[in-house]
This record gives C-alpha cells, sequence and structure tokens, in this order.
C-alpha cells in the first residue's frame, strides 16, 4: 500500500475542489457535483486506511524469548565476530539489571561471556524489516520443564519470573506513552520434560501455554516459534520422541505457529549447542517469523 501523510492528502483536496467546472449546463453542473462528493469520499477512505496502516508499522514490535539452558545460551562471546560481537543498536533488548532499553550485545541478556540465539536472530530481522522498530524481551532458565516450572495454571516459578520481566518491560513502554505489540515468541524448551518422563503431557502443556500467553498479551494470533528439541534427551525411554512429536503436532494444529528442526545444529556438549548451533537457531527462528509475518 502507498502511504500517505495528511497534509499531503489535505493538500490534494484542497487543490482538486479548485478545479472548475461548468456551470452553463445545470445537468451537467450535478454531474460534476456529484463526481466531486464521490472522489471526496474514495479519497478520504484511501488516506484513513493509509494512517491506519502507517499506525500499524509504527507500533513497536516486543519478541519474547523463553526456554531452558540453550535459549540461555552456553556458547562463549569470544566465539562471536563482527559485527555479532558489538552492541547493536537497530535492535533494543530489556536489560533486567537496569531495568532499561539497550541497543543488543551478549551482555544485556547474558551476564556470563556467553550468548543465544537473539544475536544472529536479531541481525537478520533487522534486515529482513528494517521499518520496523523490535525489541526482544528474554527470560530463559536452565534445567526447567513446561509441565511444572513454566506451567501458568501451577503458577510456576518460571512462569511468573517470565511474566514479571516481560510487563516490566511492557510497562516501561506503557509509561513512554508508545504503540506496541506483542509480536512473537521464540521457544527453546522440551528437554527437561522429556529427561523427566513428562512427555506424554507435552502436547496439551504446550497448546495451553501458548493459549495463555496469547490471552495474556491481547494477541489473538501473536507468532510461536519452536526450536524443536534434539533426539538425545530421555535416552533409550523414547520420551524424546514424544516431546518432538508433541512440538510438531501443536505447530501444525494451531494458528501461526510454526517449528523447525535442530538436529543438524552443531553442539559443543551432548545437551547444548555451540557458537555455530545457536547462530543457525537463531537464524532459523528469524526466517520462521517472516513467514509468518509475511502471510498473516
Amino acid at each position: 500500500m502507498v502511504k500517505v501523510s495528511a497534509g499531503f492528502a489535505a493538500n490534494l483536496l484542497k487543490n482538486f475542489l479548485k478545479v472548475p467546472y461548468p456551470t452553463t449546463s445545470c445537468v451537467m453542473s450535478k454531474l460534476v457535483n456529484t463526481c466531486k462528493v464521490i472522489v471526496l469520499k474514495i479519497t478520504l477512505f484511501s488516506l484513513a486506511t493509509s494512517l491506519v496502516s502507517v499506525k500499524a508499522d509504527e507500533a513497536i514490535k516486543v519478541i519474547l524469548l523463553g526456554g531452558q539452558s540453550n535459549m540461555v545460551g552456553i556458547a562463549k562471546t569470544e566465539n562471536l565476530k563482527s559485527p555479532y560481537n558489538k552492541p547493536f543498536s537497530k535492535i533494543k533488548a530489556w536489560d533486567p539489571k537496569d531495568n532499561k532499553w539497550k541497543p543488543l550485545s551478549p551482555e544485556v541478556l547474558n551476564s556470563k561471556g556467553s550468548f543465544g540465539p537473539e544475536i544472529h536472530f536479531a541481525h537478520t530481522i533487522a534486515n529482513d524489516f528494517p521499518m520496523y522498530d523490535i525489541r526482544l524481551v528474554k527470560y530463559a532458565a536452565g534445567g526447567t520443564a513446561l509441565y511444572d516450572d513454566w506451567s501458568p495454571t501451577l503458577k510456576g516459578e518460571q512462569y511468573l519470573n517470565f511474566m514479571n520481566r516481560t510487563n516490566d518491560a511492557l510497562m516501561d513502554l506503557d509509561e513512554a506513552g508508545v504503540d506496541y505489540e506483542v509480536s512473537a515468541m521464540l521457544w527453546l524448551q522440551g528437554e527437561s520434560d522429556a529427561h523427566e518422563n513428562k512427555g506424554e503431557t507435552y502436547e496439551k502443556n504446550l497448546s495451553d501455554f501458548i493459549s495463555h500467553l496469547r490471552t495474556e498479551f491481547n494477541a489473538s494470533t501473536m507468532p510461536f516459534i519452536i526450536a524443536r528439541v534434539r533426539d538425545y534427551y530421555g535416552g533409550e525411554t523414547g520420551q524424546a520422541k514424544i516431546v518432538r512429536d508433541a512440538q510438531a503436532k501443536v505447530a501444525e494444529s494451531t494458528e501461526n505457529v510454526a517449528w523447525f528442526d535442530t538436529d543438524d545444529c552443531s553442539t559443543q556438549d551432548a545437551g547444548h549447542y555451540d557458537a555455530s548451533g545457536l547462530a543457525d537457531i537463531g537464524n532459523r527462528f528469524a526466517k520462521k517469523y517472516k513467514e509468518i509475518v509475511n502471510n498473516q
């Protein structure tokens, strides 16, 4: 859609109404007046829809990130190369230490010299959507499970921590008087549910989790993107397969939910991705986000 400013539209209408028309014929005069009214209504409608579109594009896009240790990220920042190892002014992240928005850097979201998938996600998404003001809010904790720690129903500790951090960030935007929307949730979790033999309940728990977040943030079609766990977790119990299947099933049966594999992402130990693996995951999150947004 071609967007116009209100001033441009006003001048256009003003100049248009100055156009002379024949006055010698009553019929011709009425016809011209009728045409002017029609054109005026069309112009005003186009202006209104353009302004709505501009407002939607100007709304800040808040993207949430949650999960366990792989979302935290244990890859060392020393393995990041330029420009990924420097503050990235195009994307801001909520710094829970200072309770303020800062240009994204590994230090803002990770305090132990490590990084997660958010770094490469941010660089890719900024390139894909240069017109957006994108903000990231991340909360993740190692060794946590969806069935209890992240359960909205049970008011799990990690769920409450996640909501508190997110609400702090959103309250800051409210106080600043700016328009925003919770634009997506990125989810990298499931290993603990498999390891603790809770795979059978994962599908329902994940579905309920997504539904609850969409209600909480008044975002009924909020994209929710899942990085599917590797098949290592759960050992010979088959729990990893159950969790993996549940993640895919929820994505395929729920609007604006997507998943991708991480099986080929490189790791630094049996359970954690290395710098290259996290870069791949970040880029895949961005790819799925772009696909969903472009199809909305």
